[in-house]
């Protein structure tokens, strides 16, 4: 992927993303059997071929053309996701109405 000095107006790689799982852990306590669950939250590596696509939602830019832009993009992906990720579907379409 091209940088962004490499391709200022074009697609370029500008964040660095790092990837939270939740993730399950069980403990032995003190050798008996009975597993304590505790969940956690722990950073894992992203996949080397890895590619996102960042969009700016918050109203604090400079460019309001950009911000309406990235709302369309994020209620389209709402969107897609709706059938199989409900909740997560309403919560962007509530945080982040169209402008």
């Amino acid at each position: 992927m091209k940088t962004q000095i490499e391709n200022p107006n074009g697609l370029h790689q500008r964040y660095v993303i790092r990837k939270l799982v939740k993730k399950e852990r069980r403990i032995n306590h003190k050798g008996k059997v009975r597993m304590h669950h505790i969940n956690e939250i722990v950073e894992v590596e992203v996949e080397e071929d890895a590619e996102y696509f960042v969009l700016r939602l918050d109203m604090k830019g400079l460019d309001i053309n950009h911000i309406k832009a990235c709302r369309i993009g994020v209620h389209a992906y709402a969107g897609a996701i709706e059938s199989t990720i409900p909740q997560l579907a309403k919560d962007l379409r509530e945080r982040y109405p169209l402008i």
